[in-house]
């Protein structure tokens, strides 16, 4: 008996752990069990909501790149001097859109922060309120776009290309009211998850541009032949067809909606503009940037420019994947966020941060191994070759920073801290772009080349201000408390 209770004290300190330990696999098993019972979208990995609610962002934006291609290959028919007064147009275009795009990044935030607390009506309050704003934008950029000679002469167009330009913007800015509330709404419904709506809608609407654009063009199918006009008209009316659409599952939405609201219509509309006024500020000021930083280019030797365009083509197919996750980025740090959940949100920061960054990097290596092949089937130009591949390869070197860059500045949106990062993002691009374009491109003779190295040092240094601002910055404070 005695040899038995002294075994039992030479066990025991073995045996009780391995006791414990029994009973932590049963509980782990319970869990497991458990967990097995909840429905599949619960067990979700963030990097799967991640792309799940990217991809269709994606390909959605490849679209609306796709109808300016479309009009640009069929105006391309009628002379150098037409293809070229569209090019100019559309750039303006583009420019008076800028504003509208980042006011809207409000309507998208605050409907997912309204999803995420479980109060979707207010989602309906804040559609409606970019709606009005957005149509007021649209409505303003049409009343602009009735003559826009005096900004033609003001940027010394060639006066061949004026008459063209002229006529094409005052043609598509009829779609300009449209195609803000389409801007609007197409927030809306990524706030609420549903990016795949928005990318439908968005083929349906070049479909109709494609048939459109060539009839009108040039005088198919009983249609007028209206030439740069009918390119700008078509396109305007797939921009109220695709509103139109958006605009019937919208109404669904508000009639299935209850009556109780947290907020009234006037505070929606305020919490817009808190968000996506600074947003769309900056999105002017660095799309002014990059105009000035191409007028200074164009002031360098024609293959510099020529080089640039093609460089920056190439980017494109790594910039807009990686604007794509940023956007899925915001809208998931939002709804984490509007419950509180701060780890979530930076899990999520950190799964958008490593897709981006892989997706980029992955395009990194494509740059260096194949910049040449790229560059190819641009141009045959040996010296524009020469200067483009060197740019393709300044694009590899900060494409990692770019993914950074892109993913924190969507996240701090959702974090609805914009205001700062808007004025100091808009410090840095001014000071980099531009500045590098004059000064190491032109001063120093280094051309197309030493402005592109302002992209390498706006990035850096974008990337480490935001970095700062998401781990430390004031809007965590009311989180950890």
């Amino acid at each position: 008996m005695r040899f038995f209770n002294r075994l039992k004290r030479w066990v025991a300190p073995v045996w009780r752990p391995l006791r414990e330990l029994r009973k932590s696999r049963g509980e782990a098993r319970s869990v497991v069990v458990e967990l097995r019972k909840r429905p599949p979208h619960a067990t979700l990995s963030v990097t799967r909501e991640l792309y799940m609610l990217a991809w269709p962002v994606a390909a959605a934006t490849f679209g609306e790149t796709a109808m300016g291609l479309v009009d640009t290959k069929l105006v391309g028919g009628l002379g150098a001097a037409q293809l070229g007064g569209v090019g100019i147009a559309a750039t303006l275009m583009y420019l008076a859109y800028k504003f509208s795009l980042g006011l809207m990044r409000g309507v998208k935030v605050r409907t997912a922060y309204a999803i995420g607390r479980g109060t979707p009506d207010d989602a309906i309050l804040y559609a409606s309120a970019g709606l009005l704003l957005s149509g007021l934008v649209g409505v303003f950029v049409w009343l602009v776009g009735r003559d826009i000679t005096w900004a033609l002469d003001a940027l010394s167009i060639d006066a061949r290309l004026v008459p063209h330009a002229r006529v094409f913007f005052a043609a598509v800015s009829c779609g300009a009211p449209a195609a803000c509330m389409l801007s609007a709404l197409v927030n809306y419904r990524q706030g609420r998850g549903d990016s795949r709506t928005p990318m439908f809608v968005g083929f349906a609407t070049n479909i109709v541009n494609g048939f459109l654009a060539y009839g009108l063009i040039f005088g198919h199918w009983g249609l007028p032949a209206w030439g740069v006009a009918g390119a700008g008209y078509a396109t305007a009316f797939a921009e109220a067809f695709g509103l139109s659409l958006m605009l019937a599952l919208f109404v669904r939405d508000a009639t299935r909606a209850h009556t109780s609201t947290r907020i009234g219509f006037r505070a929606a509309v305020g919490e817009v503009l808190s968000l996506g006024f600074p947003t769309g500020t900056h999105f002017v000021a660095e799309m002014l940037a990059f105009t000035a930083f191409t007028a200074i280019l164009g002031s360098l030797p024609p293959a510099e420019l020529a080089a640039h365009q093609i460089a920056l083509v190439t980017l494109r197919v790594s910039f807009l994947p990686g604007d794509a996750i940023a956007e899925a980025t915001s809208v998931l740090v939002a709804q984490a966020l509007s419950q509180s959940r701060l780890r979530k949100a930076e899990q999520i920061a950190r799964a958008g941060i490593g897709m981006a960054c892989a997706f980029m990097m992955f395009c990194a290596v494509i740059f260096v191994l194949f910049g040449g092949a790229i560059v190819g089937a641009f141009t045959t130009s040996a010296d524009v070759t020469t200067i483009a591949k060197k740019l393709v390869l300044l694009a590899a070197a900060f494409q990692f920073c770019d993914a950074v860059n892109l993913v924190l500045r969507g996240a701090l949106r959702g974090a609805k801290d914009a205001r700062i990062p808007a004025i100091v993002g808009t410090a840095i691009v001014w000071s980099c772009v531009p500045m590098a374009a004059w000064a190491l491109g032109k001063q120093f003779g280094l051309g197309a080349f030493g402005a592109w190295i302002g992209f390498l040092f706006e990035t850096t240094i974008a990337a480490t201000f935001f970095w700062h601002r998401w781990t430390r910055g004031p809007w965590r404070k009311k989180f950890l408390t």
